[in-house]
């Protein structure tokens, strides 16, 4: 979110000079690598989600509890996964991983997938318990 209006505002700006260029790409890895913009559309679902009238104290609270917190469940996951299931037969392409990460915040290249779910993906399909485990994994190490 916020690394994407920043590559909008200061993508080839011809104002711009090297050294702010440099420092914008610096910035824009330095939120990539920390996942800085998943933290902070976690933040905001919670926020919106619990409505608080306290919103600080709501977005302070969820700071010191953020790598325990499970925004996402396995009802979630299922729901994800059925919405990829259109021929109802309980799998779903291998392509299906990466776009239920993307739906859930986490985005990961086609390589990155292949390369750790080899195994699975020989096969082509996913049924739906081992997409809920990658999904569920993905997001615990996000």
């Amino acid at each position: 979110m916020a690394s994407q209006l920043l590559e909008k505002l200061f993508q080839n700006n011809p104002h711009l000079n090297e050294i702010q260029k440099d420092r914008i790409a610096e910035t824009l890895q330095y939120l990539e690598q920390h996942k800085i913009s998943l933290l902070f559309e976690e933040l905001l679902s919670q926020l919106i989600f619990e409505m608080s009238n306290q919103p600080r104290k709501t977005l302070l609270d969820a700071l010191k509890n953020y790598k325990n917190q499970q925004f996402f469940d396995t009802s979630d996951y299922e729901v994800i996964f059925e919405h990829f299931d259109i021929f109802n037969d309980k799998t779903v392409k291998i392509n299906s991983i990466r776009q239920g990460l993307q739906i859930i915040g986490i985005t990961k290249s086609e390589e990155e997938i292949n390369q750790k779910y080899q195994s699975i993906l020989k096969k082509g399909f996913l049924n739906k318990n081992e997409f809920i485990d990658i999904m569920k994994n993905e997001y615990t190490q996000r």
